[in-house]
């Protein structure tokens, strides 16, 4: 299925422009400040971080792959897994380019590849999901590139993208938050209506981004999302959570 409309977005700029438009509108941002944890004090929140502790009305937990140490409920429902990355060198480098290569996600007998065209970073990028099934933890992950890794990214080049089986430039590893069914969860605490959570992006939620941000402000401000969220809600996988949306 072509989507000639589709695209992809440049999330490190794309995270500047935001912080810098919250920035501009007031926000208070502490960065490189980790939270440890936070709990309900009256109808509000203190959230404790490293260096201090902070009180609030509203508390919107949005942790990636640390949900499950900030919400206990998600610990075995949002689960971070090791995710690595491939650039290779194009042996024809035109066929690569945007506007001729698209963003792609492909089934194949051996999993589901995705990747884009050159842009940015000199290579052709392919990632797979669920690389080698590694469960991991966010603040002990295996950043090293191993063997095994290149093994099943190269095989998928050399059987599927031949063209651009050219040398190895880099590889990097990230990490996934996997729910059991890849869908999200958006809503508001199951115990606590102050605390809305976005959580288990499953490896495709940042181009979703802009749109989680008005929904998780339209929880935090008591109002009714304009979408249904019944597909994201938390009490598929933890008993009683509020609802967020219709």
């Amino acid at each position: 299925l072509y989507q000639p409309e589709g695209g992809f977005v440049m999330s490190e700029r794309a995270i500047v422009a935001h912080v810098t438009l919250a920035m501009g509108m007031g926000a208070d941002v502490r960065a490189r400040c980790a939270v440890t944890g936070w709990e309900p004090e009256g109808g509000g929140v203190r959230v404790h971080t490293e260096r201090e502790s902070f009180t609030a009305d509203r508390l919107v937990v949005a942790a990636g792959a640390w949900a499950g140490r900030l919400l206990p409920e998600l610990r075995d429902v949002a689960v971070p897994e090791r995710q690595v990355l491939i650039w290779s060198r194009p042996l024809r480098p035109e066929f690569f380019r945007p506007g001729i290569f698209p963003v792609f996600n492909m089934e194949a007998p051996e999993g589901r590849f995705y990747g884009f065209p050159e842009y940015g970073i000199p290579g052709f990028k392919l990632g797979k999901y669920h690389h080698r099934g590694e469960v991991t933890d966010p603040d002990a992950v295996d950043r090293d590139i191993h063997p095994e890794d290149e093994a099943v990214l190269r095989e998928a080049i050399r059987r599927y993208f031949p063209d651009a089986d050219g040398p190895t430039l880099s590889m990097k590893t990230c990490m996934f938050t996997n729910t059991p069914d890849e869908h999200f969860i958006l809503d508001r605490h199951p115990r606590y209506p102050q605390v809305a959570v976005a959580a288990g992006f499953s490896g495709h939620g940042y181009k979703f981004c802009s749109v989680v941000g008005e929904i998780m402000a339209d929880l935090v401000m008591d109002r009714t999302p304009p979408f249904d969220l019944s597909l994201f809600r938390m009490d598929r996988f933890v008993g009683g959570a509020t609802g967020g949306g219709a």
